[in-house]
């Protein structure tokens, strides 16, 4: 089918109410994200069953028809490894999607490949292969390439036909709804990105006493804010490693704040006064204020070896199934439900870890709590098979008879 690019606000209006008359489009972005705050949308890619597009949002003021498909619950949004255009949705559009299709995550659920690339889905589900040749292209840059037209479409030619096939085989495999539940919560999980205390994510956070874990706070804060305002990189305001330092020292001068090493370069002594007054903010705060310190992870020596036990149980019962590891559960999910038996291990306590919850406990945390329970021990029953071990009870049945 043809495809095009569209520049005109009032062809890309038209092109917004044609998908949302299909009610079900595919949809991709190009962006960069090394000189900003936040990525900068440079392209928009679109495809229904009839039709192909780029949109150039650099010519087109008004991108809310597009926006307003997206949070459409009767329009079917196709995406591959769909983080970004989430946040797109979120931060330009001012909501989430309704009804987002990612089929990175479905090929995960149908097979042991996840994350998978675009260029070895496309051959795996359709037969078909794509150029992939413009992945480093600088999309910002005008005019626009034909050979950079026909890439940004390859990434939404396929999509609407693989969904069609993984949709059918999820159905056959009575794992739609598995599908529709991790599409939801990766937009969740997209979502709640802003919510989470990245601050305490900063190397060394944990060595800091409280108040300094206040300055560092303070800064960081100040550190986001400022970059958003101005769009440019966080990282390009403030270093993570000196903005510890800083909160480490505590400067309530400028001839202080500059002792501090690193602090000569010409933009942070631009930033010198929003510096000492984010941490004077912080030195003001009363005591019952102040973040409580992280409480060192308690690792008994006994969780690091159960959970490599429970990850050889879960990725022979994902070979079993064939399904991707990675989509079912993380060492971090397996470490969450070893310390969760350790603890209690009571089915009626809430929180329950995520591998006893919804499908993953249907597909493994039955077998899991078992063997943490010892109610099952593991043999090795057939080294030239893809699951190779048996996991027998203790009157000698298999789990699996």
């Amino acid at each position: 089918m043809p495809g095009r690019l569209v520049t005109s606000q009032s062809e890309f209006d038209s092109l917004c109410e044609r998908a949302r008359g299909a009610g079900l489009v595919a949809f991709d972005t190009e962006f960069v994200s090394e000189s900003y705050f936040r990525p900068r949308l440079c392209l928009i890619q679109m495809a229904t069953a009839d039709l192909e597009a780029v949109i150039d949002p650099f010519e087109i003021e008004d991108l809310s028809k597009w926006w307003d498909v997206m949070r459409d619950p009767d329009v079917t949004v196709i995406v591959h490894g769909g983080r970004e255009e989430i946040r797109f949705c979120k931060h330009l559009g001012g909501g989430r999607p309704q009804k987002l299709v990612d089929v990175q995550i479905a090929e995960g659920l149908l097979s042991r490949g996840f994350p998978l690339g675009f260029q070895m889905l496309v051959p795996r589900v359709t037969g078909k292969r794509i150029q992939g040749s413009e992945t480093r292209t600088d999309w910002q840059r005008r005019p626009l390439t034909s050979r950079q037209i026909d890439y940004a479409l390859e990434d939404v030619r396929y999509l609407i036909e693989i969904w069609d096939k993984q949709q059918q085989a999820l159905t056959e495999k009575d794992r739609l709804d598995w599908a529709w539940a991790e599409f939801e919560r990766l937009i969740d999980d997209v979502e709640g990105e802003a919510a989470r205390n990245t601050w305490r994510r900063l190397a060394g956070i944990h060595r800091l006493s409280r108040r300094q874990m206040a300055v560092a706070r303070e800064l960081y804060q100040w550190r986001s804010e400022t970059a958003e305002s101005l769009n440019r990189p966080v990282r390009s305001m403030l270093r993570d490693d000196l903005l510890v330092e800083i909160a480490t020292r505590r400067p309530r001068s400028l001839n202080d704040l500059n002792r501090t090493r690193g602090m000569h370069r010409r933009e942070y002594q631009r930033m010198a006064g929003d510096i000492l007054a984010a941490v004077e903010r912080a030195m003001a705060l009363p005591d019952d204020e102040l973040p409580e310190k992280p409480r060192p992870p308690q690792n008994p020596p006994q969780e690091d070896v159960l959970s490599k036990v429970l990850g050889l149980a879960l990725a022979n019962r994902c070979n079993e199934l064939g399904l991707s590891t990675n989509i079912v559960g993380t060492m971090n999910d397996l470490q969450e439900l070893v310390r969760w038996h350790m603890v209690n291990g009571d089915p009626d306590r809430e929180p329950l870890p995520r591998l006893m919850l919804g499908w993953r406990g249907r597909v493994c945390g039955d077998l899991l709590t078992d063997l943490l329970k010892g109610r099952y021990s593991i043999r090795i029953a057939d080294v030239t098979s893809e699951t190779p071990l048996a996991f027998e009870a203790v009157d000698g049945h298999s789990v699996n008879d």
